[in-house]
């Protein structure tokens, strides 16, 4: 081996007087160029960074400079140096030169300070990597020492070390001493986790460095041949600091590849030492743990103690005045009940510890087996059979967290309360900062007063009452502060806790779904098949069961009361009702009696009906878990009773769904036949299933053999899939009851012509189940089996609740007809003066438009409706299947494009653009008959009211809809707010009358100078106003032609509106009689025949007047009011 130190100590002058001629050379090169007024211009520009691997690329540039004296001058300024003998100081000064140069272009500056600035981080990326070689090589010249002190101190720790503490030891210290040696042992953490990692992060390294190394070697071969080429040769400012840039990379490169290999040798010699320093972090973290533990014990027991004095003392002091003023037996008894509370806190500090320590020690082994099990499917590029069942293992032993979101959900409540107990005894212990004072306060209140004589003796023991009522109090108020901080601080770990076990499972419910559990059936499995049935129907098992619930039973029968009780009333009130749900059903039949009330009842009475036995079964699996908590065979009943009361109250909720004047028929409207024909099926689905699911679960949660679930359990499984194979094929044939009049209806239509599809498919799904089982893929049939009964009960609800809003809407359309009919009768009442036959043809026009707005504002609240449960159907259906197919979550979190260096946007978040965008059309389009049903029809305003605030809200709707579409692919409102001003602007000046129409829209649904049904005249016609829109407005001409008329012109033009307050208008009828007539004879025609025409008003009443002296005529004018422009015709005529 050649000593490289000695060496290089050796060669050292040879090289400074080869770097020495090297310079001089380069001079005088130099000046020969400047002397023979060389003209090129080249430069280049180097793109290399200062990072780890020196993987870089320097681009050659072209710069023009203005003249050749400027590059001269400048030259002689920033002559070029060995790169060894350059500074920061020299590459700012040269910086700042280039930059202040007035001879040199905006453009030249500019670059020449990138390429100094590049070459200032390229020398002091080379000090660091000077630094890590010197630290290497210290760690190597000391390594031996430093692992001989490591082993000595390690021989010092004793393996089972003791804490000793002082007799006299009060609470304050015990309680800084733990304090102490929690800090203690937080670093002992930190440095054994840091150890612990470090051997991966050296291997990683080992893997790294060749790679480093290799590239740079490339560049280093690509900076000699640019340094050989123009970079070497130029002779201006720009190709001066590429050159120098280009050098200082270099001894970058070559400082990496020494310290690469520096760092390979310093982990060589420290491979020893860091498994002793490891074996000392462990040691020092376990001696830390027990100091701590030591400590909690000390802190805990001296709290205990203080608390059981204090109480005791309350006691004593309470007992001692007994027969005293009663002023004082309140102070006394009150100074008893903070110490008892002191107790109970005390002892609430202690088990919150003691649970704390065990979720910690929980998720500590939870995060290391997760950790290491990621590792092993890392290493092994995927899970193997064998992996597989090991996982299957892991999965089934997974702590449940059920329990743990129950007290993550009561400690927010706890944490409150202690809180709010922490600042009221505080504020307690500071009000008797002056005891003497509090206790003339309280003698000063005593009624009847208390006598001077005994004031003083009174005083004094008030005084001593409340001094130890005030250190109570200060304990107390230390408490409840500790004790908030535990609850916070455990409701942490527990969250972490809970999310931790949830990843994990999903982690190997991701890994195990396609991997096969046990092989396909062979021989042997026909003996796993018989011990777990011999286990299963053992008389011993269930005797000892029965026996065991026997002796629960005398112990506390309240329980068991509770369950014969349930079981007596499941069977008595079963019959009263289903005569109630007959009865609601008569009810129904009635218009003006049916409500939706009693949909919502039969619903709670049906919910009832189907819960009550599983409510029993139920109680009984309770009674197990706690009556036989360690009993093997109970718990795995117990498991298997817990499973059939949820599927026993799903199926049973939908038999008496289906009964008869149940939900289905009476209140949804669904046919008889069809319904008992699918409630007959699924009562032998319910009896054959129900042992089933019981068996299958027994076999699943018994810990006595795996091989039972494999084998004995995959049977069951088999069997139930071919049951509801069969189930469905019964049931969704194309023939059947329930869905042959159905497909007849709708002949032709996609469930009709698709039949051949879904109908296989069906009966199909479990038997594919059932075959993937069979072939030894049991988990992944199971898991996949479980998803498709939570798809199918999301269906059900879903349909369930949707036909629940359709009974509601239905209800809701029936009273609308009743009022609007009313609304009509009223109408008709108030016109008894009109002409018959004109009143009927208006009557039934009414009466035509009012059942098409009701039918549409019915057809509109029904899309709504099902696009609501399609959207939440198409949530439910990706919430459960998306656990379940990884590839789902992957296309959901690929990218698509980026907006910044943080931000992405992904094929999920521009799905759920598209949806929300989707789904804003739909409500837009559909809200208006919601909010007619729902609100409108409900208060007191007209319908040009109603059709502006619908209006208004559907603009809103649209508004938020696109506002939330836009923000899930990053366009939120302040990226696209200076774009939307500028397209306004543009889009106001090339399309101004459309914008104008816009704007005078919206002033037309605000300040409604017309509304829809007003009677208007503007540009010279005359009509009904029918629709308003937000570009223009439909106006019904008296031909029944329908106008286009752009809003504009309602607001600039001039605009009659013959309706706006008053529907009552007036018409003039020009009468001329000849000169020499009858005046007073004509004047009182003209009054007769007004009043002989029913359809002028009487008041106001007609007025005849005379007009002027015609030409051949007296000119008179008979002036009549009429109801409506409707009138107007029929007068006229």
């Amino acid at each position: 081996m050649i000593d490289l130190k000695a060496w290089m100590c050796h060669a050292a002058p040879c090289v400074r007087m080869a770097m020495l001629t090297a310079c001089v050379l380069m001079c005088l090169g130099l000046l020969g160029r400047v002397a023979e007024g060389n003209e090129r211009q080249a430069g280049t520009t180097a793109t290399a960074e200062p990072n780890a691997s020196a993987q870089t690329n320097t681009a050659v540039a072209t710069v023009p400079e203005p003249n050749a004296a400027a590059r001269s001058a400048l030259m002689e300024t920033v002559a070029p140096a060995a790169a060894s003998e350059i500074t920061v100081e020299i590459l700012q000064t040269r910086k700042r030169q280039a930059v202040g140069s007035p001879d040199l272009s905006d453009e030249v500056k500019a670059k020449l300070a990138e390429v100094y600035d590049k070459a200032i981080a390229q020398l002091q990326f080379a000090g660091d990597l000077k630094a890590k070689r010197k630290q290497y090589s210290d760690t190597v010249k000391n390594a031996p020492e430093k692992l001989k002190s490591v082993r000595d101190t390690l021989d010092q720790i004793p393996a089972d070390p003791s804490v000793q503490a002082p007799a006299d030891l009060t609470l304050a210290q015990a309680e800084q001493s733990l304090a102490q040696a929690t800090v203690a042992l937080d670093e002992a953490k930190r440095t054994a986790d840091n150890l612990e990692a470090e051997p991966k992060r050296r291997a990683e390294r080992r893997t790294k460095i060749p790679e480093e190394t290799n590239a740079a070697r490339q560049r280093l071969d690509e900076i000699k041949s640019l340094l050989t080429g123009d970079a070497a040769t130029g002779t201006s400012a720009m190709s001066q600091a590429n050159q120098t840039l280009l050098q200082l990379e270099q001894n970058v490169l070559q400082a990496r590849l020494d310290a690469n290999t520096d760092e390979i040798l310093s982990y060589d010699a420290t491979s020893d030492l860091l498994a002793a320093q490891r074996d000392l972090a462990a040691r020092q973290l376990a001696a830390a743990q027990k100091r701590v533990e030591f400590w909690q014990q000390k802190v805990s027991g001296l709290r205990q103690r203080a608390a059981e004095d204090a109480q005791a003392k309350a006691i004593q002091a309470t007992q001692q005045t007994q027969f005293s003023h009663p002023v004082i037996q309140a102070a006394t008894e009150y100074n008893a009940a903070l110490a008892k509370e002191q107790a109970e806190v005390t002892a609430n500090i202690d088990d919150r510890a003691q649970y704390a320590a065990r979720i910690n020690d929980q998720l500590a082994a939870l995060q290391k087996d997760f950790k290491e099990t990621q590792q092993q499917v890392e290493r092994a590029g995927g899970v193997t059979d064998v992996m597989g069942v090991r996982l299957l293992a892991k999965r089934s032993k997974l702590p449940s967290i059920a329990e743990s979101r129950k007290r993550i959900r009561n400690r927010a409540t706890k944490t409150n309360d202690a809180q709010v107990k922490w600042i009221e005894y505080d504020n307690a212990w500071s009000d008797l900062a002056h005891i003497e004072q509090q206790a003339d306060l309280l003698l000063d209140g005593v009624k009847p007063p208390v006598g001077e004589e005994q004031r003083p003796i009174l005083r004094n023991d008030l005084v001593e009452i409340l001094q130890a009522r005030r250190k109570t109090l200060k304990a107390l108020s230390d408490l409840y502060l500790d004790y908030s901080t535990r609850l916070a601080a455990l409701d942490t770990q527990e969250r972490e806790f809970v999310r931790l076990v949830g990843e994990y499972g999903k982690f190997i419910d991701a890994n195990i779904l396609w991997v096969k559990s046990r092989n396909t059936f062979h021989k042997s499995d026909i003996a796993e098949v018989v011990n777990a049935a011999r286990w299963l129907v053992s008389p011993s098992n269930w005797v000892h069961t029965i026996s065991t619930m026997g002796q629960d039973l005398q112990q506390r029968p309240l329980p068991y009361l509770l369950a014969l009780v349930l079981a007596i009333g499941a069977r008595v009130f079963h019959s009263n009702i289903h005569r109630r749900i007959d009865t609601i059903s008569e009810q129904m039949r009635q218009v003006r009696t049916d409500s939706f009330i009693l949909t919502l009842r039969v619903l709670m009475l049906t919910i009832l009906l189907a819960a009550t036995w599983p409510a029993v079964v139920l109680l009984i699996s309770w009674l197990l878990s706690s009556a036989a908590p360690d009993d093997e065979f109970a718990q795995a009943v117990r498991s298997g009773l817990f499973k059939l009361a949820y599927v026993m109250v799903a199926l049973d909720f939908v038999i008496h769904l289906l009964m008869p004047h149940g939900l289905a028929e009476a209140h949804f409207r669904i046919r008889r036949e069809p319904l008992a024909f699918l409630r007959r099926h699924l009562r032998w689905l319910f009896l054959a299933a129900m042992p089933m699911v019981f068996v299958l679960e027994v076999m699943r949660a018994q810990q006595i053999s795996q091989a039972w679930y494999t084998t004995a359990g995959r049977v069951v499984f088999i069997a139930a899939d071919l049951g509801l194979a069969v189930f469905l094929f019964i049931v969704l044939r194309p023939t059947s009851p329930l869905l042959d009049g159905y497909l007849r209806q709708r002949r032709d239509g996609w469930v009709d012509r698709l039949r051949y599809i879904w109908f296989p498919l069906a009966f199909l799904s479990p038997m594919g189940l059932a075959a993937v089982a069979a072939s030894g893929y049991f988990y992944g049939a199971r898991y996949l089996g479980d998803r498709l009964l939570d798809t199918v009960l999301v269906v059900v609800i879903l349909l369930l609740v949707r036909a629940m809003f359709v009974r509601w809407l239905g209800i809701a359309q029936r009273k609308l007809a009743l009022l609007e009919r009313q609304k009509r009768q009223e109408a008709t009442l108030e016109q008894t003066l009109q002409d018959a036959a004109g009143r009927q043809s208006e009557t039934a026009e009414t009466k035509a438009q009012t059942e098409a707005t009701i039918s549409q504002i019915s057809q509109q609240t029904r899309q709504l409706i099902d696009a609501v449960a399609a959207v939440l159907l198409l949530i439910a259906v990706w919430y459960v299947w998306d656990n379940v197919l990884p590839a789902l979550a992957m296309v959901g979190r690929h990218p698509l494009w980026t907006l910044n260096d943080q931000e992405q946007i992904t094929l999920g978040a521009l799905a759920t653009a598209l949806l929300a965008l989707i789904l804003t059309v739909i409500v837009a389009r559909n809200v208006p008959g919601l909010l007619e049903i729902v609100i409108l029809r409900r208060l007191p305003i007209d319908r040009g009211v109603r059709f502006a605030i619908i209006t208004v809200c559907r603009y809103v709707l649209a508004i938020i809809g696109m506002v939330i579409a836009f923000s899930e692919v990053g366009l939120g409102w302040s990226k696209i707010q200076w774009l939307i001003a500028a397209m306004t602007v543009g889009l106001g000046f090339g399309l101004q009358e459309i914008f104008a129409n816009f704007i005078s829209g919206l002033i037309i649904l605000f300040e409604q100078p017309i509304r829809v049904d007003d009677v208007v005249t503007v540009a010279e016609v005359t009509g009904k106003v029918t629709k308003i829109r937000i570009r223009a407005t439909t106006i019904r001409m008296w031909d029944e032609r329908e106008l286009i008329m752009p809003n504009k012109e309602f607001i600039t033009g001039t605009l009659i509106n013959w309706t706006l307050s008053d529907t009552v208008m007036r018409r003039d009828f020009a009468v001329g009689i000849a000169y020499g007539s009858d005046i007073r004879k004509a004047e009182r025609l003209l009054y007769e025949v007004a009043a002989a025409n029913p359809l002028v008003l009487k008041d106001p009443p007609p007025v005849v007047i005379f007009k002027s002296f015609g030409a051949s005529s007296l000119d008179f004018e008979l002036r009549v009011f009429l109801s409506g422009m409707e009138n107007n015709v029929p007068v006229w005529h």
